[in-house]
């Protein structure tokens, strides 16, 4: 298994692909009790059409304005997944959008390894060599978080939560900075 991370242009999205990874991570995105993103953010709601929540998120790979980069992740030539990240004014990158699919095998358990978070880390670093680590926002209590405390609890990485917000859209919003460290 090859994986590769590779910065592109939002004309070098396959909009199918794009299509595909919304559908597949939407029941992860619209998680019950604590979900993991915010529609009104987006000026939707959880009960907005799947179609609208598409738009909102193509457009915001689409938005150059917010200095936003873009990057995919393909294991062996097959696109499983998009971002998109922000530099922060301290240097930093934080990563703020990912959408994902099954790689050939028809697994997603390629999000949840070692290599993930070496190639993850290993680009950001390209980006920003004097940068150490890389920031996230998760919900207190989410399944993203419980996927980033997994990957502690493995010893793949590390983060402190140097920001909290209290009661954002109804939950605990908090910023992860992490070290990778396998």
């Amino acid at each position: 298994m090859t994986m590769t991370v590779t910065q592109i242009n939002y004309s070098d999205i396959d909009q199918a692909i794009l299509r595909d990874c919304f559908d597949k991570s939407l029941p992860y995105l619209d998680a019950s009790p604590i979900p993991n993103i915010v529609w009104e953010e987006f000026e939707l709601t959880v009960s907005s059409t799947n179609d609208e929540k598409f738009e909102a998120l193509r457009a915001r790979y689409e938005d150059s304005s917010t200095g936003s980069i873009i990057f995919k992740i393909d294991i062996d030539g097959r696109i499983v997944n998009y971002n998109y990240a922000i530099r922060e004014k301290n240097g930093m990158y934080c990563h703020m959008m990912d959408l994902m699919r099954q790689d050939a095998s028809g697994s997603q358990g390629w999000s949840y390894t070692a290599e993930y978070h070496q190639k993850l880390d290993a680009f950001f670093k390209s980006l920003a060599p004097d940068e150490t680590t890389f920031s996230t926002w998760t919900f207190e209590g989410s399944g993203m978080e419980a996927a980033w405390d997994k990957s502690v609890n493995e010893g793949w990485i590390t983060y402190t939560t140097p920001e909290t917000i209290e009661n954002h859209h109804g939950q605990t919003y908090k910023k992860l900075v992490i070290s990778v460290i396998v």
